[in-house]
């Protein structure tokens, strides 16, 4: 089965494309197969098939050994997921990727060489992916909460390690996509999927699957269920209670390009 490896960090607006994703008839859109706290995005209409494929009597997808099959088996694992995808009638199924979820050298030796298996990136304005991912760390909820009145101190050291890491997962996966000849189509949070209604998001990505070699079809009418703004608040300064100081330090250090850009 095909699949589309979404290269993605926190805050970039995954979990909205892949909630206007599931309109594709043909599309199985799962979310975080290998988030450290469970297997996110999965129907469980297909777990009773996902328990005979994997052998583990699974309880949710939150269970422990469901975690470490998916990280100790991850090839497995999406040979399973493509075999419940297929049952439901799915030809093509997505999932996105993380920094942190699990070792380069195992993606790149368990999951990237699957037949089928295609990489798109989803990238978003860096301070602003980086203001949400800290106000989800406060509140310590990351769905379904309102973070406008929450107001950060943010540490520009801190900051500028966090720009790193990012940039270092991105450009490890253009620089492995380059090296094979490979096409890398990249949707950008703030023109394809932001405040987008979803005919517009379903376009958009159909056509960057294409460049891949995958035909998706958008429906004639979509939704986005039960995914709203969490965050009302427009301006960053409003966001932050130390902008000016931040800001300033973020200029002397030579980060403005990289803040207020992508990280490829």
């Amino acid at each position: 089965m095909d699949a589309i490896c979404l290269i993605a960090a926190p805050r970039t607006g995954t979990n909205h494309l892949c909630a206007v994703l599931k309109n594709f008839t043909d599309l199985a859109s799962y979310l975080d197969l290998f988030e450290l706290n469970g297997a996110h995005g999965i129907d469980p209409g297909g777990w009773p098939l996902l328990r005979r494929l994997t052998g583990i009597d699974f309880a949710d997808h939150r269970d422990p050994k469901l975690i470490a099959f998916a990280h100790e088996h991850a090839s497995a694992w999406l040979d399973a997921l493509a075999i419940v995808a297929k049952d439901g009638g799915k030809r093509v199924m997505s999932f996105k990727l993380f920094g942190h979820h699990m070792p380069l050298e195992t993606i790149e030796r368990e999951i990237m060489p699957r037949p089928g298996m295609r990489v798109m990136m989803v990238v978003r304005r860096q301070i602003d992916s980086y203001v949400s991912w800290r106000k989800a760390v406060e509140l310590g909820k990351w769905q379904g909460v309102d973070t406008t009145s929450i107001k950060l101190e943010l540490d520009p050291r801190k900051f500028g390690e966090w720009l790193d890491a990012q940039e270092r997962w991105y450009d490890h996966w253009r620089n492995f996509l380059n090296r094979r000849f490979l096409p890398c189509p990249v949707l950008r949070y703030e023109s394809d999927i932001d405040q987008q209604p979803a005919e517009v998001v379903l376009r958009r990505f159909a056509a960057a699957a294409a460049q891949l070699g995958i035909t998706l079809r958008p429906p004639g009418a979509a939704t986005i269920a039960g995914l709203e703004r969490q965050d009302r608040a427009r301006n960053i300064a409003d966001k932050v209670r130390n902008w000016t100081e931040f800001s300033r330090e973020v200029f002397k250090r030579g980060l403005e390009k990289r803040a207020f850009g992508y990280p490829i």
